[in-house]
């Protein structure tokens, strides 16, 4: 199954936050195990601890080479734009040009309010934030009035090495998926099964046609929480803390979700694969001791299936 590439993804420390060497040290290990990717999980107001994850790119930057770098998904109408341009420009200077941006509406409206920004047009704002982001990585002297951001004469220095960074969109809405087709360079859902993943490939086919652009299919890529552990049992005992207290059914992101032996996660990646779906970002769910032995998982027992 050439073609296929697996990152890892970090975020909602519910167990505690690993310890900041920790952190450099899985990023590199991963890198090491052949992964593709590392993607952080944006969020701002929180109950766990919880970091900001520019400042984690930067640290993590220095530390690898080769692994690609993005958030999983970052809550983009939360902030000014022109800001995060800034940043991620300055980011893809410091990996030397492996960021990709991933943005949402916000799914949590607290992080939207706690900001000063009324959660009720999140979708427009994130829409024309979209749009002030490619400009400002691509253009320089940039002036935009438009519904809620106006600036004249902005120029961004360095601008991202590869141009505009690649825009991808989280959610599986309807409305989200019209956006990512009209907006987004790929798509980036989480909590989606094989089937909710081709069902809604489909629906992305249709708006295509509908606002005449097409999202290549090798553009689209599922976040998966993980946990890869021979005894069910004891795979259960250690995922059920993280899955109460999320405001969705745990039981249905079980389902969702990859849990139990290597075997079991390699097949059940392979149904998303058969569906069309060639990228996967698993995210472990475990205490932070337990991330160098799933990240062992992940390199020896699932990637080389893929690979």
């Amino acid at each position: 199954m050439s073609g296929v590439k697996i990152g890892i993804g970090f975020g909602q420390w519910k167990y505690g936050l690993p310890d900041p060497e920790l952190l450099c040290s899985s990023a590199a290990a991963a890198e090491a195990a052949g992964l593709d990717s590392l993607w952080l999980s944006d969020h701002i107001v929180t109950l766990n601890p919880t970091l900001d994850i520019s400042c984690l790119f930067a640290m993590i930057a220095g530390r690898t080479t080769r692994l690609k770098m993005g958030p999983s998904v970052f809550t983009l109408p939360a902030r000014h734009p022109v800001q995060v341009a800034k940043t991620y420009a300055t980011l893809d200077y410091l990996s030397n040009g492996r960021m990709i941006m991933a943005v949402g509406s916000g799914n949590d409206p607290r992080d939207l309010v706690a900001c000063g920004v009324p959660p009720q047009a999140r979708g427009r704002r994130l829409e024309e934030g979209i749009e002030i982001l490619r400009k400002l990585w691509t253009e320089s002297h940039v002036t935009h009035h438009g519904e809620f951001y106006h600036f004249e004469d902005v120029t961004l220095e360095p601008k991202p090495k590869q141009g505009a960074l690649d825009i991808w969109i989280g959610g599986k809405s309807d409305a989200i998926l019209k956006r990512v087709v009209r907006l987004g360079d790929g798509w980036f859902p989480a909590l989606t099964s094989p089937v909710e993943f081709q069902r809604d490939m489909e629906k992305l086919k249709v708006y295509g046609e509908e606002y005449g652009r097409t999202i290549d299919p090798r553009e689209a890529g599922v976040l998966l929480f993980t946990h890869v552990c021979d005894d069910r049992a004891a795979a259960m005992k250690t995922v059920e803390p993280f899955f109460h207290g999320l405001r969705v059914d745990p039981q249905a992101i079980m389902r969702r979700s990859l849990i139990g032996s290597a075997q079991e996660c390699v097949e059940q990646i392979e149904r998303f694969v058969e569906v069309g779906c060639d990228k996967f970002v698993l995210r472990p769910i475990c205490p932070p001791a337990d991330i160098p032995s799933q990240l062992e998982h992940y390199g020896q027992d699932i990637l080389p299936h893929f690979v």
